[in-house]
């Protein structure tokens, strides 16, 4: 059991107003000073799933409204309603660890639980909109994330994207885990970053951004690996919803109401945004390829776009184009 903290403090993230008794290092304190907290971090019992409860791979089960996660060796987390956390850890989890399974697995349950799409990969912004890219671990999603931020592109979230029911991507924590061999890739010294876990090499990487809100999604790109060159496919028709599925934080929670919610985000989302694989060929360094592609398609996607507005706009005359044009910003 954790022991509860004197005092609290306020983080903020996905749009969230987060009072935790745990102290979390990585975030940052949030300046809301009096503001109500969306969402309640304590330490406490958290009891067992009752004999309705359903459970699932990896610890998971649903018990009503609660999602609750069973950790060997390091403890219990629950989320309510998505409104609060409990993190029963056992005695002596040194705190990263405790950290580590909070911001993402119990903060991934509470976000599904407030009724958003939630995506494991990260989110990087491009113009007025951004760009979504899906991978299982190890797949290089940070790696390329972080890529993206040293071409000027500021990451939304990494590990977790929740989108809501607009399609819009919300901002997350600001920092990325990168391992390693990442760092000396960008030429990034380690010395003063904060490990994931003592006995891991990977590390929380700060990020340096302006303050971001919301941001529609426009481009999904899921990494997979083969024997061939790199290449960009189109995913369209139902592979949508099964990649959407395969890629979904935590999937094994996506029962009952939580999977019907996720069919109709992803239904909503598959009519705004264009998804795409993008094959990398195995055993190559394929980070800045991967980038220069996923760049090159949006950009071409972009531009596509544009011209085929001129060509709308010239067959509906200036100003039902601009009336159209009007509508389709304001709605």
């Amino acid at each position: 059991m954790t022991p509860a903290a004197a005092r609290s403090a306020m983080y903020s993230g996905y749009g969230l107003l987060v009072d935790s008794e745990l102290p979390l290092p990585e975030l940052g304190t949030a300046g809301s000073a009096g503001a109500p907290a969306d969402v309640v971090v304590r330490g406490g019992t958290v009891p067992a799933p009752g004999p309705s409860a359903t459970l699932l791979p990896l610890g998971l089960w649903l018990d009503g409204d609660r999602i609750g996660v069973d950790v060997p060796d390091v403890g219990r987390f629950a989320a309510d309603a998505g409104e609060r956390i409990t993190v029963d850890a056992l005695p002596g989890t040194p705190p990263d660890v405790v950290r580590l399974f909070l911001l993402g697995t119990a903060f991934g349950a509470l976000l599904l639980q407030r009724g958003h799409l939630v995506l494991h990969g990260n989110a990087f912004r491009v113009g007025d909109a951004c760009a979504v890219v899906l991978g299982h671990s190890g797949a290089g999603k940070s790696t390329l994330a972080a890529e993206m931020h040293r071409r000027g592109h500021d990451v939304l979230s990494d590990d977790v994207v929740p989108i809501d029911a607009a399609g819009r991507a919300l901002p997350g924590w600001p920092r990325i885990k990168l391992w390693q061999d990442a760092l000396d890739r960008l030429g990034r010294d380690s010395g003063d970053l904060r490990r994931i876990r003592a006995e891991h090499a990977k590390f929380h990487v700060p990020l340096d951004r302006a303050e971001l809100g919301p941001l529609p999604v426009r481009w999904l790109y899921a990494l997979d690996r083969y024997d061939g060159p790199l290449r960009i496919t189109p995913v369209t028709g139902a592979a949508v919803f099964t990649t959407l599925h395969e890629h979904a934080y935590r999937n094994e929670l996506l029962v009952g109401a939580h999977r019907r919610t996720h069919l109709a985000r992803s239904a909503a989302l598959a009519a705004t945004a264009r998804l795409a694989r993008v094959d990398r060929p195995r055993g190559v360094d394929s980070v800045a390829a991967s980038a220069d592609a996923i760049l090159a398609d949006i950009h071409h996607d972009i531009h596509h776009d544009i011209h085929h507005d001129i060509h709308h706009d010239s067959r509906l005359g200036p100003t039902a184009a601009r009336e159209e044009r009007h509508v389709a910003t304001s709605s």
